[in-house]
């Protein structure tokens, strides 16, 4: 049988069950956000009862919009500027801001938290472009990479890039990238070739395995949570309901039938049949009773609990407030801020050690970049003290005095307690 994949390449085949299993997981977190994964339940409920299915499709889809808002705010709060601390280095500031440009950063930036915030995994690629004398930072989706570590606390030593693509005459294919320190292999369904004038095999001038993986939150399993993952197990029981429920109709479409008041005797039902009986008999038909409405409340006051398990949505407790105190928005956003506080620290430390890579690959090349250089220090840090809700002026401002008639106070008890003595 001919390969067809870089799995099936005998020196790669003990890494098909670990790719298989990442596929399974991410590609399920996929489904959940884009609303896919309801729509298989769609599907049976509109084949198995038609005039069930329009009202708890309805319920269903509501349950999934959520997560996309969750996933859209988690972008605009885990960044919060990339910003470096007060007292680094100008040198940092200008190497990083170079590369965060030669990146493309203010998208590029969003497409990494997106990836974590959905799949609990993202990954950056340090771009070696000699020809353009600059080095990037490439998001990478993480259902296209992984990578090979010979333990959980060590670097990595190999690193796959695995993903389908298509011919300009749309004949799709699988392309397969195995990047080493010293070394980066191509392939083409399974078969060693060179894309871009490259050969199938060539030098990696890096001298570094250049991708970095960080978690999007940290519960000590290899692929980490999704930003949703705590109300799936809510998603999952309304879809094993909904299943269950179109099963049981689907099952009793064509219901038993009961004769009360007649003898027995032998019924054939079909449409060409007449049946006669004695005055004062009736026929039933004999159904179980499936309480409709009370699986839409259910699915109601599930969707409530997903609501409540996301704290990206407690904006919506602020929507409507002409006013609302700095301390009030900080009350009230405190989860939000906790769980953001809990993520953005991997996504830094993932965005250091890519500027620190890049540093190293610029310096591969030969670029000469002195403030570029200088971020190839493991001291590189992003400011953890940075805000998760920004504030606008006026609340700065607010904060501001409150903090100066803090340490006006301070200083008075100092002057007080020095009288005294």
């Amino acid at each position: 049988m001919s390969r067809k994949s870089l799995f099936d390449l005998d020196e790669y085949k003990p890494y098909a069950h670990a790719w298989q299993t990442r596929q399974q997981v991410l590609a399920a977190r996929q489904a959940y956000y884009d609303g896919s994964m309801y729509r298989s339940v769609r599907d049976k409920m509109s084949e198995a009862v038609p005039w069930v299915a329009p009202r708890l499709y309805r319920g269903i889809k509501a349950l999934y919009l959520p997560l996309a808002r969750a996933v859209d705010v988690d972008m605009g709060l885990i960044p919060g500027g990339w910003t470096l601390p007060e007292d680094a280095p100008g040198q940092w500031r200008e190497g990083m801001a170079r590369v965060l440009g030669w990146s493309g950063w203010a998208r590029a930036g969003l497409r990494y938290v997106f990836h974590g915030a959905v799949h609990g995994v993202a990954g950056l690629k340090i771009v070696d472009l000699r020809e353009a004398r600059r080095v990037a930072l490439l998001p990478l989706n993480p259902l296209k990479f992984m990578l090979v570590r010979p333990d959980p606390f060590s670097a990595a030593t190999m690193a796959l890039i695995v993903e389908k693509r298509t011919d300009a005459d749309g004949t799709e294919y699988e392309y397969g990238e195995v990047i080493i320190a010293n070394e980066v292999r191509t392939f083409r369904d399974g078969k060693p070739h060179g894309y871009d004038g490259r050969p199938a095999v060539y030098p990696n001038l890096q001298g570094q395995v250049p991708v970095v993986e960080v978690l999007h939150k940290d519960d000590d399993s290899p692929l980490g949570e999704a930003t949703f993952s705590t109300v799936i197990p809510l998603l999952n029981e309304v879809n094993s309901l909904a299943s269950y429920l179109s099963d049981v109709i689907k099952k009793h479409t064509e219901p038993q039938w009961a004769v009360f008041g007649a003898e027995a005797t032998d019924l054939e039902k079909n449409g060409a049949n007449v049946w006669f009986f004695p005055q004062g008999a009736e026929v039933k038909p004999i159904v179980p009773e499936v309480d409709i409405e009370g699986v839409l409340a259910f699915v109601k006051e599930i969707s409530e609990q997903v609501k409540g398990g996301l704290p990206e949505l407690a904006f919506d407790e602020l929507k409507g407030k002409e006013r609302v105190a700095t301390a009030t928005v900080e009350l009230q956003l405190m989860e939000l801020v906790l769980k953001i506080r809990a993520c953005r620290p991997n996504y830094d430390h993932g965005l250091a050690e890519a500027l620190r890579m890049a540093a190293r690959a610029a310096g591969s090349m030969g670029l000469g970049d002195p403030a570029v250089a200088s971020l190839d220090d493991e001291g590189l840090t992003l400011d953890a003290e940075r805000p998760v809700i920004p504030l606008g002026p006026e609340a700065q401002m607010d904060l501001e005095m409150k903090r100066l008639a803090l340490e006006t106070q301070a200083l008075a008890l100092q002057a007080g307690e020095g009288v005294v003595a």
